[in-house]
């Protein structure tokens, strides 16, 4: 009898492993179609400045609108997540990403683009909080929330890839959105049959705080802090690297985009090694650890003085900035997971806001002073980063 029981308990929970396992596939399938999306911009952003004749700061503008649609769709994903649960939420965000791809290839106006990389952004605004939701929800831990952020870095290291082929054969910068948005189809198909979990509030019965009284926990609102800075750092050379790269070292734009595919292949790799880096130190540890590293690439970047010192200090960033975004979501979300939803929303949204505040300041300064400026004020935000995880790091603030 205790043999039967043992051996129903385990196949039980090994079913319950491979579901869990199938989940990580499709999420980390979803983060490379969500990488591509977001990262194909960059890229061709010199063509489409020279295609509709604008300059910096009307790039930072485009930019901007991505990151302000991309701000209301993680404070919406999150929300609707909690009441309606993560299916029906990836179905419709992966239909919307899809057709702002295609919106932006077919835009035959500035206006009308700036339209559709809102659209595109809102889209995968729902998408990201989504996507963060799910290593939570099946007790993945910071292991596997960093391998589903690999697949992000898949897409973002491919995206500048595909962008550099097509301009540098004459192919247009029309040409990448429209393959990229061919992924979002794929995904969507692959999950029509796969069942996910439960919105939380049908599942999980702990007493829900009021979104006030939440949103004012110190751990919240150091982590928004620590996520609002690292991305508008981590954003803006992912946006601008490819134009400083070929306006600094006069490269031609096959070579330039490759700046873009180191520094999200690092990220890649570092994000390989988070997992058992995670095993031996705390997440606040390697936060403010990684924080500091990601600020002394990027420092090397702006004063070099070859092509080569910049490519080795990229190195650097990228595997600084690996170790920032998925272990400060993991070890905030991974607590409120009754209101998991709500929590990502607006970590995903503050995170946003660092994009949307900083890509049209760094346009600016790019076109008054250079980018390299722009890129040292950039330094600054990795250091305060840190110092919002430094009392987290210390004890000082209660889980």
């Amino acid at each position: 009898m205790d043999s039967a029981v043992d051996s129903a308990d385990l196949a039980q929970s090994e079913g319950v492993r491979r579901y869990s396992m199938a989940l990580a596939v499709l999420a980390t399938a979803g983060m490379v179609g969500h990488g591509l999306a977001m990262t194909v911009t960059g890229p061709v952003l010199p063509e489409i400045m020279r295609q509709f004749g604008v300059r910096e700061t009307a790039a930072g503008i485009l930019l901007a609108s991505g990151s302000l649609g991309f701000m209301a769709g993680c404070l919406l994903g999150g929300f609707v997540t909690d009441e309606v649960g993560l299916k029906p939420v990836l179905i419709t965000t992966w239909v919307g990403v899809a057709a702002a791809l295609a919106g932006c290839a077919l835009a035959g106006s500035f206006v009308l683009l700036m339209i559709a990389y809102a659209c595109l952004g809102i889209a995968s605004g729902v998408l990201e909080t989504g996507l963060n939701i799910l290593p939570a929800q099946v007790g993945g831990g910071a292991g596997l929330m960093n391998v589903i952020h690999m697949g992000f870095g898949v897409g973002a290291l491919s995206a500048p890839a595909i962008a550099g082929y097509a301009l540098e054969t004459g192919l247009g910068w029309r040409l990448p959105y429209l393959l990229v948005a061919a992924v979002p189809i794929v995904l969507l198909l692959w999950a029509l049959p796969v069942s996910m979990p439960a919105a939380p509030r049908h599942t999980l019965h702990e007493q829900r705080q009021p979104i006030l009284k939440l949103l004012r926990h110190p751990l919240v609102l150091l982590s928004a802090a620590g996520l609002l800075f690292y991305v508008a750092a981590e954003l803006s050379i992912s946006n601008w690297i490819v134009l400083f790269m070929g306006q600094r070292f006069e490269l031609p734009p096959m070579q330039a985009s490759l700046s873009l595919s180191v520094y999200w292949g690092l990220i890649l790799v570092g994000r390989l090694l988070q997992g058992p880096l995670s095993q031996r130190f705390s997440l606040p540890a390697l936060v403010v650890t990684s924080s500091v590293a990601f600020g002394v690439g990027i420092l090397g970047i702006a004063r070099s003085g070859t092509s080569a010192t910049a490519f080795a200090f990229l190195v650097l960033a990228g595997l600084g900035a690996s170790g920032l975004y998925p272990n400060i979501m993991i070890y905030a979300n991974g607590r409120y997971l009754r209101q998991i939803g709500a929590v990502t929303g607006v970590l995903s949204m503050t995170a946003a806001a660092g994009s949307f505040a900083f890509q049209p300041i760094v346009g600016r300064v790019a076109e008054l002073y250079g980018l390299e400026l722009a890129f040292l004020g950039l330094v600054g935000c990795t250091l305060l980063v840190a110092l919002s995880y430094l009392p987290v790091w210390l004890g000082r603030v209660r889980d």
